[in-house]
């Protein structure tokens, strides 16, 4: 009945809009307006009767007579309603399969598989060539590189599930954003077991799980401090060295557009978790860890936390210690060609405190300068996309991509006792890293794109700080052993093609070449191709 009586409004409407139109001698524009405003009405109409139809649907009875519910679309793509509630949610995510040959500098396939997984991660820790005969000690990373040539690894452990959330509310719309991949790791000490390097046993790892609303944001997702969308395209998961958009921390964010002052884009501020990270003659190791992420030396696995026990090695408390949240601001400015974004951090709250003799405070600070142009030039495809990043700092550790970063260098004791006298010999800096990455991104089609590009990442680090000393000829220098192996250098290229058969579906191939330099001066290289197939949904 209300429907009929639609109609015959409408109906009326439609000739009262006619006759209206006649008899006021309305000019011809007047007379397209209420045209318009026919449509529309009629438009409207329509979704009623859908409506209508829907709401019969939702309470019409099964043929064993209970009710049934329509699933309705949620507000943003691919999203649907939860029933009962207006949260608009979306799962998604891919199933990846990642394949990589080393023709020379990959891992040994018993070595365990670390958190940083992919081509990049093995580059801080390919193996080094050493050509002077001299005993080599047990540095891993200096027993030379017939060991790391022709090596396979096929896994899905990049493969990644994703819930996603949107709800209306008077403050505006709250989001929550939650993914995680199976890349995780339980090999926390050398030597332990890791269930991903079995390929029927994964480990789960939290990527992003944060919640938005207005302009705040608090969980963890990408540091404040990068800049994704200025990151090139790599089938190799770890990214490029220099490049500070990996970076994933539990913070409290605000973002404000700068609209009100007549500037461009969006500034936002974050409080970020801190971490200590430290090098020295037993590796990297951080705050936040018990372990040493590389080890390097006779004494790999010596540092552990207080509360760890078990380890044979040489044995000391961890003494990296952090007492305030890192601090970062960022300037993103979109374009019509692009974007550009400007960013800094302050770190002051990095301590060494082993709770007896050392107590020493440390400060970073650095800024980074992104972005990505759209060129179009000589009849390119528009698509074609150059991006590019620069970072500098002292003491940011974390913040330039390399999983052996660290922002400060000391010789603190990795063994034995340390005295009230000893320990007036323990030296401390805040290193200086810069970095920088670019990369080019061709369509050959729409289905079809390749890139191209490079990253460096650069420290300054101080050898006698470090105690990385004696002859060139001689061990530790010679074997790139204890302190003399951390990175000062490391470099990786990427050369790609991707090909999408059907838009969800990605084909693709990769070379890769990783190059590192450590602190006395030896190099070590690695070449690989990376395969991938993957399938989002």
């Amino acid at each position: 009945m209300t429907k009929k009586r639609n109609i015959a409004r409408l109906a009326a409407l439609g000739g009262m809009t006619a006759v209206v139109a006649l008899l006021s001698g309305v000019s011809m524009a007047k007379a397209d307006e209420l045209s318009d405003l026919k449509a529309n009405q009629d438009l409207l109409q329509r979704r009623l009767d859908q409506l209508a139809q829907t709401s019969g649907a939702l309470m019409a009875p099964t043929t064993g007579g209970a009710p049934t519910t329509q699933m309705m679309g949620g507000s943003f793509p691919r999203s649907f309603l939860i029933p009962g509630t207006d949260t608009s949610i979306r799962v998604g995510g891919e199933i990846r399969e990642i394949a990589d040959f080393w023709f020379n500098g990959g891992p040994t396939n018993s070595s365990p598989q670390t958190t940083t997984v992919g081509v990049t991660g093995q580059a801080s820790t390919a193996p080094l060539n050493i050509h002077i005969p001299v005993a080599l000690g047990t540095n891993a990373n200096a027993v030379g590189t017939a060991r790391g040539n022709d090596v396979f690894s096929q896994s899905p452990r990049e493969s990644k599930l994703s819930v996603e959330t949107r709800t209306p509310t008077a403050w505006g719309e709250a989001r929550t954003y939650m993914e995680f991949d199976w890349a995780g790791s339980t090999a926390f000490a050398p030597g332990g077991s890791d269930p991903t390097s079995v390929s029927d046993n994964l480990v789960p790892r939290l990527r992003f799980a944060y919640g938005t609303l207005g302009g705040f944001l608090a969980g963890q997702a990408n540091s404040n401090f990068s800049d994704p969308d200025a990151n090139a395209e790599v089938i190799d998961f770890g990214g490029n060295p220099g490049d500070p958009g990996v970076t994933r921390i539990p913070q409290i964010r605000y973002t404000m557009p700068l609209a009100a002052w007549q500037l461009p884009g969006a500034l936002s501020i974050s409080a970020e978790t801190p971490e200590t990270d430290v090098g020295s003659g037993v590796g990297v190791f951080a705050s936040d860890t018990g372990a040493i992420a590389s080890p390097a030396g006779a004494i790999a696995g010596a540092i552990i936390s207080p509360s760890s026990t078990g380890l044979n090695a040489g044995f000391f408390a961890n003494p990296a210690k952090a007492t305030a949240p890192d601090l970062t601001a960022a300037w993103y400015i979109p374009q019509p060609w692009g974007h550009v974004d400007f960013s800094a951090v302050i770190r002051p709250g990095m301590e060494l405190n082993d709770g007896a003799f050392v107590n020493r405070d440390f400060i970073g600070y650095g800024g980074h300068f992104g972005g990505d142009v759209k060129p179009n030039w000589f009849g390119l495809n528009p698509k074609d996309d150059i991006t590019w990043q620069v970072v500098y700092g002292d003491g940011i550790g974390r913040y330039l991509n390399n999983n052996t970063n660290f922002a400060i260098a000391t010789n603190y004791p990795a063994a034995g006792a340390l005295t009230a006298a000893s320990a007036a010999s323990v030296l401390a800096r805040t290193t200086v890293e810069w970095g920088g990455e670019v990369g080019y991104q061709h369509w050959w089609a729409d289905n079809l794109r390749s890139n191209v590009n490079a990253g460096i990442n650069h420290h300054d680090i101080n050898s006698n700080v470090v105690g990385c000393v004696g002859s060139p000829l001689a061990a530790p220098k010679a074997t790139g052993a204890g302190a003399c192996g951390l990175n000062k250098e490391v470099i990786m290229a990427h050369a790609n093609i991707i090909w999408n058969p059907v838009p969800f579906v990605d084909v693709a191939l990769e070379y890769a070449y990783g190059h590192r330099q450590v602190l006395s001066n030896i190099k070590g290289d690695e070449n690989a191709l990376i395969g991938k197939f993957g399938v989002k949904f």
